[in-house]
Formats: C-alpha cells, sequence, structure tokens
C-alpha cells in the first residue's frame, strides 16, 4: 500500500470499545430487573432496536436521551417488563455504560504515530455528534485528530460515498489519497473503496476476508506498518 496523506478513521469497535461498554449496561439492566436473558440474544435485540430508531435520531424527531428513553422502553417491554420506565431505565444503562468507557489497545498511540508521520486524520462515525464527542473528549482524542464528522454533520451515513468524500473534503485530500480504517466490511472498508478511498480492515476476530487482497490488521499497532509508514 501507498502511504496515504490522509487516514480516517471509524470509532466505535474501532478506536472505542463500543461493545464492552453496551453489554455492561445491558448486564446492569438484566440485574436491575431480574431478567434471566442470554447475553448474546440481549445484545442482539437492543442492537436491532438501536437499528429501529437510529432514523428518528438521525433527522433530527428525537434527542439521544428521547432515543435511548424510546430504546429501552421497548426493549423492556420486548423482554416482558409491564409498564417499563424507559428514563429509569436509561439511566441504569447509562451508568454503567459509562463506567465501562475504554479505548481499544493502541488507539491513542495509533494516532500520535500517525500524527509524527505528518498524515492527516479524522473520525467519521456514524453515530451522533452529541454523543461521540463526548467520547473522544474523554481520553483527549479529538487534540489527536484534524477533524471529527458525525452523521447529524454531514446528513448521511456509510457506506453512502458522500460521508467517505465530506471526510476528504475536511482534510483537503483526494479520495486515492486517504484511507479508511474501520471494523466493519460493509461500512468502512466495502463503502470506502466504493468511494475511492483505500481501507484497512480492523478484524480483531480473525474472520475470514471477503476479499483476500484488502489490508487488514488484528490490532491497533499493526496500522502503520500495514499503511507502510513504518517498517513492518
Amino acid at each position: 500500500m501507498d502511504e496515504p496523506r490522509a487516514v480516517i478513521l471509524d470509532l466505535d469497535d474501532t478506536l472505542f470499545d463500543d461493545t464492552a461498554c453496551t453489554r455492561a449496561g445491558l448486564l446492569a439492566l438484566t440485574q436491575r430487573y431480574g431478567l434471566s436473558c442470554d447475553a448474546d440474544d440481549l445484545f442482539r435485540r437492543h442492537a436491532a432496536h438501536i437499528h429501529a430508531i437510529d432514523p428518528l435520531l438521525f433527522r433530527g424527531d428525537l434527542d439521544a436521551h428521547g432515543a435511548r428513553t424510546l430504546r429501552f422502553t421497548r426493549l423492556l417491554s420486548d423482554l416482558g417488563v409491564s409498564t417499563p420506565d424507559g428514563t429509569a431505565a436509561t439511566g441504569i444503562y447509562r451508568e454503567a455504560y459509562r463506567a465501562a468507557w475504554a479505548l481499544l489497545d493502541g488507539a491513542t498511540d495509533v494516532l500520535h504515530t500517525l500524527r509524527r508521520a505528518g498524515v492527516v486524520t479524522a473520525v467519521l462515525t456514524n453515530y451522533v455528534r452529541e454523543v461521540q464527542l463526548d467520547k473522544l473528549a474523554h481520553f483527549g482524542l479529538q487534540t489527536l485528530l484534524d477533524a471529527v464528522l458525525c452523521v447529524d454533520d454531514i446528513g448521511c451515513a456509510k457506506p453512502d460515498a458522500r460521508a467517505y468524500h465530506a471526510a476528504c473534503a475536511a482534510l483537503v485530500v483526494a479520495p486515492g489519497q486517504a484511507v479508511m480504517v474501520g471494523d466493519s466490511w460493509e461500512k468502512d472498508v466495502q463503502g470506502a473503496r466504493n468511494a475511492g478511498l483505500g481501507a484497512v480492515w480492523v478484524n480483531r476476530g480473525g474472520i475470514p476476508a471477503p476479499d483476500p487482497a484488502v489490508s487488514q490488521v488484528a490490532r491497533l499497532a499493526d496500522l502503520p506498518a500495514a499503511l507502510g509508514l513504518v517498517p513492518a
């Protein structure tokens, strides 16, 4: 891979361990309401409610708190809780979720390495600015980035080509000079390549790649070498 001028990174489950935090929040809910649930099934149900409600959030019909309240009202109802209090459930979930906040290994170090290499960087995320900036500020990552683009900033989401092109414009580079890095094959690899960018798949689980020709890393520490910025 030729050295890129810009690297655009996903946030959740690329730099920030959103899966672990979400599981911590859901565990707190099951304990509070005395629910006996398979953890993986509960995670999938929760994700399905997010997917159903996100369009309302992205259109501005709900703010982040309203979206959470509706999400947990629906989730608890789905789990058989009578007269679920979505506001109370949101508080329980958020307390545990935030207490579990953590970056994935190598997140800060890789941003420092990219900066030292003279590469401009951005975060491109399919979630709202109110939430994502809070995460970045908590860990001081915003000082290591040249741009942050959230779904409500650009009015479209990955894998829409306009999302990647907006990030390139913010960094003043052409798509062919940029590489998208993330954990989602559809949103961070396939979409970026269709938009004319390079891509690196963060594949921590060792899943067989749909296209083995795509560069991939199992950990962020290996990203600079995959980008040709340091010796492998």
